[in-house]
């Protein structure tokens, strides 16, 4: 696996998508850190821009990649490779480069132009490791469409349909549910919609370090309450986990029946 692993790694990082991905990760933290009032107000539109690019660059690349590298694993199942040994190297080398590409290039602009201090620091590791957790969800998620669906168009209709799913319909069905039941006490099941979606879990745990909880009204003090807490931020940091275990595992039962 280590071999695999190497190689793809290097063949990634001369890729001129990452080179681009980080290159507009820089950019834009930069751009928004520069300008924002404060710097609590650039971590919020940056937040923005990562629940909707994160997930969509994630799911997309990973899909294509996977089908893209298609020739490269039948070549090398051939030979005595092991497929877990395989696949796993492939992933894990873009996942580090995909999430290196996103940490580095918006953690070396928020540092450079106003974080300073533990609470500062504290929200920008949550921010970014929330971040990676949700690279890694969508590409656990990217890998095991297209381990499933050979055609490689319905595939990437595939992914491009989850992103769009759990980006903006599910917040959409989640808003009609609380406006439809409104006359009943919804904060359980509120917070557990939350956990069930790691675009939204990744939202609320950085609105929850901003303070911006007060401008949701009883919504925001119902994620105050819980998602504020030490046992909250750990169960959202478990929640968003178990979205790239889940999927891996499911994609690693499938490949032993796999007829490449």
């Amino acid at each position: 696996m280590k071999a695999v692993f190497l190689f793809c790694l290097k063949d990634l990082l001369r890729s001129r998508f990452m080179a681009a991905y980080f290159l507009f990760y820089l950019a834009a933290g930069y751009g928004l850190m520069q300008y924002a009032p404060t710097s609590s107000a650039g971590l919020g539109a940056l937040l923005s821009l990562v629940i909707f690019l994160a997930p969509l660059c994630a799911i997309v690349f990973g899909t294509l990649y996977f089908y893209q590298a298609r020739g490269f694993q039948e070549l090398m199942l051939a030979q005595p490779v092991s497929r877990n040994a395989l696949l796993a190297g492939q992933g894990l080398a873009l996942a580090l480069s995909l999430c290196a590409a996103f940490a580095l290039g918006l953690g070396i602009p928020t540092v450079a132009t106003g974080f300073h201090g533990a609470a500062d620091f504290q929200m920008l590791f949550i921010f970014l490791g929330g971040g990676i957790l949700l690279h890694l969800a969508f590409l656990a998620l990217a890998f095991l469409i297209a381990l499933t669906v050979e055609d490689r168009l319905r595939g990437f209709s595939t992914s491009l349909a989850v992103w769009l799913a759990l980006v903006f319909l599910y917040d959409g069905g989640l808003l009609f549910a609380l406006t439809a039941f409104s006359d009943y006490p919804l904060d359980r099941f509120t917070i557990g919609a939350i956990l069930l979606n790691p675009v939204d879990l990744e939202r609320i745990l950085v609105l929850m370090q901003l303070d911006a909880s007060v401008l949701l009204g009883y919504t925001g003090a119902v994620f105050r309450r819980f998602f504020g807490t030490s046992l909250g931020l750990l169960t959202a940091l478990a929640a968003m986990s178990l979205w790239v275990i889940v999927p891996a595992g499911i994609f690693f039962q499938r490949l032993k029946k796999k007829d490449f």
